[in-house]
């Protein structure tokens, strides 16, 4: 079974969005159970499309990647789903940031954002 983590952080920018977004827990969650598959550390099946979601950084210990958070009945077209940065480390998975391109974000600020966040956790 794979355990999910959510960084303060994270969990701050999802309540801000929650106000702009009221499905963004519904997207959370049907995103859980596709990383249960994808991720699954005895028998993962790649279920998530390799061109939705990125590898951004990895060392012995977790990988980290990007991927486009879809919130259900939303009205935001797929290149406006919201971005979100989590890592993985055997069965746990935690998540980092998330931002809109709305909220006019710098790439590799966020990156640099994540990476801190990640040690916080691992």
């Amino acid at each position: 079974m794979i355990e999910f983590l959510y960084h303060d952080g994270i969990k701050k920018e999802i309540a801000a969005l929650e106000r702009r977004f009221r499905n963004i827990q519904e997207g959370f969650k049907h995103f859980e159970r596709l990383c249960e598959v994808q991720f699954n550390p005895t028998n993962p099946k790649q279920i998530i499309d390799a061109g939705k979601l990125h590898r951004i950084s990895q060392n012995d210990i977790w990988a980290m990647w990007k991927i486009e958070l879809v919130i259900p009945k939303s009205g935001l077209r797929p290149n406006q789903y919201p971005r979100m940065w989590f890592a993985v480390k055997g069965n746990i998975i935690a998540f980092l940031c998330i931002v809109t391109h709305i909220d006019n974000y710098n790439e590799e600020e966020l990156g640099r954002q994540a990476l801190s966040r990640v040690t916080d956790i691992f």
